[in-house]
């Protein structure tokens, strides 16, 4: 059985790649699902039980048993409630997915789905993205499903569309419906490597009258943008011009850093990818201002939870190898 589900997984896989075969456009949002969204289909043991009333029934019309063939004709008639119970159990839901938060490689992606209905009745269901799943029960009240994707590569990962299904009310037939999210997730890559100040230490702040009177001789003001220190900021020729000014230095700033991929020579391509995530980060932690050097692009120094988000977004998106 486990090889069957592995193979299973390895053919869906395979069939996304071809377009032909992916969910298609997005849903607009929030999706009420309708009749032509749900699929019904009888579950091992709904086939096991049409399967002993088959014969039960061929058994009876064999010996004239009379009240063998009403048993197995109420039985048929239940079970087919059983699957008009299953189909209006998701007519009506409301869909409605919350945009995941980036994560790190390695990391558990979580994707939120608030789920809604109409009824008051207690329902379980399943929701589900591939092999992950997760099941609740829905009442009155709306509530989040929370699905944990795992993610092993950096880049964009691709959610084409996420399931919901219920075996209600007996388990002998599935009711599903998809929802067709085609959403791209900012995976980062893995933060590791040696730490910033072990490497930089040589790279300090200057020391020496004559080193801090070149770093600290203002060039020109320019308006502020977002990132820059408060330590730059002009506040007599701000209050004059109307709005924030910041100094600009001829040498920049001496807490600055330059986290450069060439200097980094001796790791191979992921190793100097995670080693410039993790200075990133720590930069970041340690309120550093800093610039990123990559091939094909050099973001400018800068500081704050912006700058932050387009260095690991250009580390992530980086050619794989």
């Amino acid at each position: 059985m486990a090889g069957a589900a592995v193979s299973n997984e390895g053919l869906a896989a395979w069939l996304r790649r071809f377009p032909l075969w992916r969910a298609g456009p997005r849903d607009a949002q929030p999706l009420v699902i309708g009749n032509r969204r749900i699929y019904v289909l009888p579950t091992r043991f709904g086939l096991f039980i049409g399967i002993a009333l088959a014969v039960l029934n061929l058994g009876s019309l064999n010996y004239n048993n009379n009240a063998a063939l009403l048993l197995g004709f109420l039985v048929i008639s239940l079970c087919n409630n059983a699957l008009i119970g299953g189909h209006l159990a998701l007519l009506g839901l409301q869909l409605r997915s919350q945009t995941p938060q980036p994560v790190f490689a390695g990391q558990m992606l979580s994707l939120t789905v608030l789920v809604s209905q109409r009824a008051i009745q207690t329902r379980h269901y399943v929701i589900s993205h591939g092999p992950c799943e997760t099941g609740f029960m829905l009442g009155a009240e709306p509530l989040g499903a929370t699905i944990s994707i795992p993610t092993e590569k950096r880049g964009y990962l691709l959610i084409d569309r996420i399931r919901i299904a219920t075996l209600h009310p007996l388990g002998l037939a599935r009711a599903w419906c998809t929802l067709n999210l085609q959403e791209d997730v900012m995976v980062y890559p893995i933060p590791q490597g040696r730490d910033l100040n072990a490497y930089f230490a040589t790279a300090d702040m200057g020391s020496g009258r004559q080193s801090r009177q070149q770093t600290e001789q203002p060039h020109h003001l320019r308006e502020y943008r977002s990132g820059d220190s408060r330590k730059q900021i002009a506040w007599k020729a701000s209050a004059r011009a109307g709005n924030l000014q910041v100094r600009e230095y001829e040498h920049g700033n001496a807490d600055e850093l330059l986290l450069d991929w060439h200097r980094l020579s001796h790791l191979d391509y992921e190793a100097r990818i995670s080693q410039l995530c993790l200075w990133v980060l720590q930069a970041e932690q340690r309120q550093r201002r800093y610039a990123l050097s990559i091939p094909g692009m050099r973001l400018a120094s800068g500081s704050g939870a912006e700058h932050q988000r387009r260095c690991l977004e250009a580390l992530a998106l980086l050619p794989h190898v």
